[in-house]
Formats: structure tokens, sequence, C-alpha cells
């Protein structure tokens, strides 16, 4: 019997399992949250039952009559994408696709000066940039990313290669008040407006080793998913918040933002390659991992 669905659906159906939310299946398709709506209701229609339902902890979960089909989506749509990969690699000049995302951070300032300095050490790779939010450790084990470039401690079990060491720093408008300063203390923001990229903490960043031993918190904290928009916001004098220096280098290096250092000492960011604990030495993503190490653990680079 031939399938009722299309390889868009089974996309959309691995996507909103994953994430438990139509809106950030959307973020990870690059389509509307319309366009996700409307692929489920589809499949529904062509299957005849409903896929998901709504759990108010949990967000969007498979039916128990559609446990299995999203079982069966997610081991399918990996190996597919591998097939698709081999037999480009048969037919044309590209010998392998390595899919690169970056951790926490929606910075990409390296990635084009990068790929074109290790063009000739990475003859017949194509380089292929993923959207994977916050969480590394969980799109390299879906099979969404191969190589991920990540700051902080490595999640999971994956193994990492140590970039470079970086800071996290507080981030302001050149004119805010706190500028000016060689340093602060976790009090300096109980009267700021607060700006951060993730709903819950994690491990190794700001809140655990800054604020949480203080006791402090900021006056108000806003959610804003990409780093990039919280940058923005920050520039146009709207709060603060602590980032890496690194990521927010290309505001900072053209004026239209400022950092300062965390506490006397400051507070070390480690950058690592993360790559799934299996891969082998000959792999394509290691081949892309070690270039990455060599280019960006240059402080000229970095």
């Amino acid at each position: 019997m031939s399938s009722r669905l299309e390889m868009h659906h089974y996309e959309t159906i691995v996507a909103v399992s994953d994430t438990g939310s139509v809106t950030a299946a959307a973020g990870r398709l690059h389509v509307s949250q319309s366009a996700v709506s409307h692929r489920l209701a589809e499949a529904e229609r062509r299957l005849g039952g409903r896929l998901f339902e709504r759990r108010p902890s949990r967000g969007m979960q498979p039916t128990p009559a559609a446990l299995a089909l999203c079982q069966a989506a997610h081991r399918a749509m990996p190996d597919l994408g591998r097939a698709e990969r081999d037999f480009m690699r048969s037919v044309g000049g590209t010998t392998a696709t390595v899919r690169i995302g970056v951790g926490s951070y929606d910075c990409y300032h390296w990635l084009a000066p990068f790929a074109a300095a290790a063009n000739e050490r990475l003859e017949g790779l194509l380089l292929e940039l993923v959207v994977i939010g916050d969480a590394p450790a969980q799109r390299l084990a879906d099979g969404t990313a191969d190589l991920v470039l990540a700051p902080g401690p490595a999640q999971g079990t994956n193994e990492a290669l140590h970039v470079f060491t970086d800071e996290l720093v507080l981030v302001t408008h050149p004119g805010h008040r706190l500028a000016s300063r060689s340093w602060i203390g976790p009090e300096a923001l109980a009267e700021e407006d607060y700006f951060t990229y993730n709903r819950q903490p994690s491990p190794g960043f700001e809140y655990e080793r800054f604020l949480r031993p203080s006791g402090v918190s900021p006056r108000t904290i806003t959610v804003l998913e990409q780093t990039g928009a919280i940058a923005e916001m920050i520039a146009a004098d709207f709060g603060v918040s602590i980032l890496s220096r690194w990521a927010m280098s290309p505001w900072m290096d053209t004026g239209r933002l400022t950092a300062v250092r965390c506490g006397r000492s400051g507070l070390e960011l480690e950058w690592s390659a993360l790559m799934r604990a299996e891969t082998d030495d000959d792999a394509p993503e290691r081949q892309v991992a070690n270039a990455i190490v060599a280019w960006l653990g240059d402080p000229k680079h970095s």
C-alpha cells in the first residue's frame, strides 16, 4: 500500500514531537506556524485520526495511536537524509555534507572567513548551516546536526574538542551608566532590565556562576530566544545582558555595544566543537572540527 503521507508531513511530525510546540517546530523547519498547523491538519485528515494532544506540563505530545508512527518517523528521517547525501556524493563532486550548528548563540560572523580559509583543506566537503538553539546534544542525537560549535560545559556523552577560551561579559549600550566601569558585581544588576535567550538557566553560565550565589535578581527579565535580537535591543538602550564577548564582537567592533567584565576576575567561557561520541577518526565532521579548532584556536580569529 502506498504511503498516505508525504515527506514534509513526516518532517513536521518529527519536529513537533521533538519540540512539543508548533511554534518551535516552525522555527526548526524555517516555515510559518500556520504552515505547520496546516501540515498537521492535512496529515490527520489523510490518516483519519489525531496525531498530537496538548498536555499542560509537556506541550504537544503524540497520541497513543500516533506514538508508533512518530517513532518510525524519527528512525527513518536520519536514514533518508544519509541516503540522500550518499547519492549526491556518488554523482557529484561533493564527497560529503557536514551540517554545522552553533549552540545558544545565533552568531555566524566567523563562518564565511573560516570556509574561505579552509577551502583547500576541506575540498569536496559541503558545509551546511543548521539552526539548533539551546540544545546541541539533542540536535546531534537526532541527526539534525553533525557538528556543533557550542559554549559552556559539554552536554551528554558527545565528544568535545576545545576550540578557544572566551568570556561572559555584561553587554550594554555605550551610553549606559555601567558602560564605563572596568568590572561589575551582581548587585549592579538589581535595577536593570535584563534580556536572556533561554527560559531555563543553563549549567555553567552566568546565572549559576554569577547571579544565583549573590541572591541578586535583575529588576525585570525578558526572554528573547535570538541573541541577535537581544543585541539589537541593547544597542537601542532597552536593557542589558550577560553574553559571550566573542559572539557579540560584530556589535562591539562597530561601537554599538560595550562589554564590562563580570566580577574582578571575569567569567571564562569555553567553546568546544561537539561531535557524536562514535565519530570515526576520518569522518568528514571530524575533518571540519579539526579545521575549526585550527582556525578559531588562532587568537587572530577568536
